[in-house]
């Protein structure tokens, strides 16, 4: 008889290890998402956009200083600092004669598709596609494609 008694004690008992034990995985699982993201990946035979410096050495193929074709603007230099999650992106242009003017922009940087990262643009709706290569990366902007290579 004394057993028939204790056992809605052991129930309650195993009902109470039995949350505590969901809260204590609730809350390990709310934890692990509040940590910093990793660099970007696609795979392990995906090249990652790793947070770095990088510098403009190519406009469509060819090298700086560069004039596109039925265009008086000629691109000087240019440079791309990244984090895992934002960019700050700096090109150097000139019109004829004119002094050359430095263009800044920023942004962040969407996600990643097989090996390319969306750098959406803070001032507009602008997005630009960036192809990641070995050292850095090509990003498709305004119709040019601007190649980057890692210095830092």
């Amino acid at each position: 008889m004394t057993r028939l008694l204790t056992f809605p004690a052991r129930r309650a008992k195993r009902l109470g290890r039995a949350l505590s034990l969901l809260f204590c995985a609730a809350l390990a699982l709310s934890a692990s998402c509040s940590h910093d993201y990793s660099a970007l990946t696609g795979g392990p035979t995906t090249p990652a956009l790793i947070p770095g410096t990088f510098v403009l050495v190519a406009v469509q193929g060819s090298v700086l200083p560069y004039n596109p074709p039925n265009s008086n603007v000629t691109f000087i230099s240019g440079d791309c600092v990244t984090t895992s999650e934002k960019f700050t992106l700096s090109v150097t242009t000139t019109t004829g004669t004119a002094a050359p003017v430095a263009t800044a922009s920023s942004g962040v940087i969407l996600d990643l598709n097989k090996g390319s990262v969306i750098f959406h643009f803070n001032v507009s709706s602008v997005q630009a596609t960036a192809l990641i290569t070995g050292n850095g990366f090509v990003l498709t902007y305004q119709g040019l494609n601007l190649a980057f290579e890692r210095v830092a």
